[in-house]
């Protein structure tokens, strides 16, 4: 693993992951074209694939190169000529060839063939010895003006064969397709390697990291959190942590998010006493089984997505998983966490908030939220001021914004351009998986209440419901909260006693539902009455969700609970 400079870089992302998730759907011109990038012999495998995209876009195959300079002279040269704007760009195979494993008892010297080449740039920032010459990137394809900025989405299907890019992109298809509206769509989960800056560094990090995600995703959300720290109510049963977060991700959800150290082809490492292990291996990829709901995976990690690597990189073992994630974005070389910060929160306010601001219900496709990301932090000035959605503050995403940018001047070199740093994760960051997948959002349902309610009190809110249906209703703490009954654990001796506890502590911190029910409902206006436990306090989240053959609808209403003193009779 990458243990220096990088390394310290760690306490901002933990504790600097501004992810504002919010929505922001992109208008697609009718027929807008695609450029697909593929070898001759491979077409025949696109067709399925073609036939489905082709109702909202013209599709054009394009022959690969062995050259990326000469591929990226023929798409511009379609660009040009194209009287649609030209949506995205997929290209299709894995940057090299892999050699049998049988290979070697072969005397010829065999030489890997490019199917589909990628770019190799020079590193920019240089950040102590782990910083490689070069980067992979494909996000020159994409650039149409040569300023190193794309304007075109691009994403990558790393596969070997013409039937294995068949297969994965037939994923693509079931998942826009899946009339499955399930609790997954509002699923967020969230792994976290150990930070190893010790007891009090540590605990300060994860306040500061549940700060952000707790103000940054809208309320409609549900996050799980594990973390790999022996110190924090996210951390299971050490014994168990690789099971525990792979099976939350198995029963399905939105993104994935994963924070921390990586390396080539697995994730960091765990230590628990005397035991050292890997949270993610090529051994443990074979665990993911996400039947209904595969999650889009961002790794903010350093070489998860190095695509021209001679072994089959993380993202890539992910994404071709016939059960794993949808779609993976990770970094060629050595991130930083500064500007992964800048590139996710961007990202997930592209891909959540923004559209639904702008009154625009189309879901955004993966590609153009990554593009429109990449293009807001390219730029010299990063401070515009973010959208108001879904009890969002207002000025929460500049806020943190500038708390990330001064711990970050403050841990690097006084010559150290953060720009520079940021345009740097503009070419780092690579999608492996289809850029024209739609990332599909809940209809709005009105919710109004009150704004502070008593404890032991009711909580009565309005909703206006569009269909009749069945409604599902909870009473939440919000995510800045922990459930008062949790254990004290102390330190960890490895005992089963404390590993229980442990465990115990996950699954409280992990479910803040403080009451749940399911009802038969008219459309119409109506009130519904909510019970605030007599010993609860803070805020709190009335969350209502209906679900019907064509999508679904989600309507929040966030309130603050206060106790009432009490005072001594003589």
């Amino acid at each position: 693993m990458i243990k220096t400079r990088c390394t310290k870089w760690f306490m901002v992302i933990i504790g600097l992951m501004s992810v504002c998730f919010g929505q922001y759907a992109f208008a697609v011109d009718a027929k807008a074209r695609v450029l697909v990038v593929r070898p001759p012999e491979w077409s025949t495998f696109l067709s399925d694939w073609v036939r489905y995209r082709s109702v909202d876009y013209d599709v054009i195959e394009v022959d690969t190169f062995g050259n990326p300079f000469q591929l990226r002279n023929r798409l511009l040269e379609l660009v040009q000529q194209s009287d649609a704007p030209v949506e995205a760009i997929v290209l299709c195979g894995d940057v090299l060839e892999e050699i049998p494993k049988n290979a070697q008892a072969k005397p010829a010297n065999l030489q890997r063939k490019v199917i589909t080449p990628s770019f190799q740039l020079e590193t920019t920032v240089k950040l102590g010895p782990a910083t490689t010459p070069n980067l992979a990137t494909d996000v020159l394809f994409g650039d149409v003006d040569d300023d190193g900025c794309p304007e075109i989405s691009v994403g990558r299907i790393p596969v070997q064969n013409g039937p294995e890019l068949k297969r994965v992109l037939a994923r693509s298809i079931d998942y826009e397709t899946s009339t499955n509206f399930g609790p997954w769509r509002e699923e967020v989960h969230v792994t976290a390697g150990v930070g190893g800056f010790g007891f009090l560094a540590d605990a300060a990090i994860e306040t500061v990291a549940r700060r952000y995600l707790a103000e940054g995703l809208p309320d409609r959300f549900r996050v799980n959190m594990t973390y790999a720290s022996l110190t924090s109510p996210y951390c299971p049963d050490p014994h168990r942590l690789n099971s525990t977060y792979i099976n939350r991700i198995n029963q399905g959800g939105l993104f994935w998010v994963y924070i921390g150290h990586g390396w080539i082809d697995r994730l960091d490492q765990f230590q628990y006493g005397e035991n050292i292990e890997c949270l993610c291996d090529p051994t443990d990829v074979a665990k993911f089984n996400i039947e209904h709901g595969p999650p889009i995976a961002i790794m903010l990690a350093c070489y998860t997505g190095a695509i021209d690597a001679t072994v089959p990189c993380f993202a890539k073992q992910l994404v071709t998983h016939p059960n794993g994630p949808i779609a993976v974005i990770g970094g060629s070389r050595v991130t930083m966490p500064y500007g992964l910060s800048q590139l996710a929160g961007e990202m997930i306010d592209e891909a959540l908030v923004r559209g639904r601001d702008n009154g625009d219900s189309r879901p955004p496709t993966l590609g153009r939220v990554l593009v429109n990301a990449k293009r807001s932090i390219w730029q010299e000035d990063t401070s515009n001021e973010p959208s108001v959605a879904e009890g969002v503050p207002s000025r929460l995403k500049t806020k943190y914004k500038s708390a990330v940018e001064q711990m970050a001047k403050a841990l690097s070199p006084e010559d150290h351009s953060l720009v520079a740093e940021r345009r740097e994760h503009v070419r780092l960051m690579n999608l492996l998986g289809d850029p024209l997948l739609k990332i599909r959002q809940p209809e709005s349902l009105p919710v109004q209440g009150p704004g502070e309610v008593l404890a032991g009190e009711k909580c009565t809110v309005r909703v206006e419901i569009p269909r009749s249906g069945r409604m599902s209703i909870e009473l939440r703490m919000h995510r800045d909260q922990l459930p008062s009954d949790m254990v004290s654990v102390g330190s960890y001796d490895g005992s089963a006693e404390k590993r229980d506890r442990m465990q115990q502590n996950y699954e409280k911190a992990n479910n803040l539902v403080l009451w749940s029910d399911v009802i038969d409902v008219d459309a119409g206006g109506r009130s519904i009455d909510v019970s605030i436990p007599q010993n609860s306090k803070g805020k709190q989240v009335v969350w209502i969700r209906m679900e019907h053959a064509d999508g679904w609808q989600i309507g929040t209403h966030r309130f603050n609970v206060k106790r009432l003193r009490q005072t001594s009779s003589k």
